[in-house]
C-alpha cells in the first residue's frame, strides 16, 4: 500500500494575512508605546517642577532668607531661558544671583522633548521669602510637550501666595486650559 504524507504548512494567502495583521499590530503598539514614553516625560517634569518648588522653599525656611529659582546665565544672572538648568540659591541681598555664589541646587528640566514657558511678565525667575511665601509678584510656568499624534500634552504650574505650585493638566491635548477665572493659556507656538 502507497502512504501519502503530505507535509502540513501555510499557504501563501495566511501567511501574507499572517504578516499583515502582525505589521498593523507593530504600528499600532509603537503609537501607543511613543505616545506613552511622552506622557511619562511630561509627567516627570512636571513632577520635577514641584520639587524644585518644594526644594526652594525647604531652604528658604531652614536658611531664613529669600530664595530665588531661576535659570541661570554663564555670567551666573538670573534669565528668562528656561532651556537652561535652573538654580535654586540664597538671595539675601536681592540682586538675583547666588550669594557667595553658593547654589543649594541645579534642576535640569530641558528633557529635549518639552518646552517650559515662564510667565512671569519677562522676569524669569521666582522668590520665596524666609517664611517660604511667594516674595513679590507671583507667576506660573507652561509646560508643554508635543505627542506622536500631533496634539499636546500641557500642564499650567502657578506660584501662589502661599509659596505652593497649583497644577492644572490639559484634559483634552488641545494645548489650551481654562483657568478657574476664566482665562485661557496656551502652549505657544513652535
Amino acid at each position: 500500500m502507497y502512504n501519502h504524507n503530505k507535509t502540513r504548512g501555510f499557504t501563501l494567502v495566511e501567511l501574507v494575512v499572517t504578516l499583515s495583521l502582525v505589521a498593523l499590530l507593530a504600528g499600532l503598539a509603537q503609537t501607543s508605546w511613543t505616545q506613552l514614553l511622552v506622557s511619562n516625560r511630561h509627567k516627570d517634569l512636571t513632577q520635577d517642577i514641584q520639587r524644585m518648588f518644594a526644594t526652594a522653599r525647604s531652604h528658604a525656611i531652614h536658611s531664613k532668607t529669600l530664595t530665588t529659582i531661576c535659570p541661570l546665565s554663564p555670567e551666573r544672572r538670573c534669565t528668562d531661558d528656561w532651556t537652561l538648568p535652573v538654580a535654586v540659591f540664597p538671595d539675601r541681598n536681592n540682586d538675583k544671583r547666588p550669594d557667595n555664589d553658593h547654589i543649594h541646587r541645579i534642576f535640569k528640566l530641558n528633557n529635549g522633548h518639552s518646552t517650559i514657558h515662564s510667565r512671569t511678565a519677562g522676569r524669569g525667575y521666582f522668590q520665596l521669602a524666609a517664611d517660604a511665601m511667594s516674595h513679590g509678584t507671583m507667576g506660573s510656568l507652561i509646560a508643554c510637550s508635543r505627542r506622536a499624534d500631533g496634539r499636546t500634552q500641557m500642564s499650567y504650574l502657578a506660584l501662589n501666595i502661599g509659596g505652593r505650585i497649583r497644577v492644572l493638566h490639559d484634559g483634552d491635548g488641545d494645548g489650551k486650559i481654562r483657568l478657574p477665572w476664566g482665562a485661557s493659556v496656551a502652549c505657544p507656538s513652535p
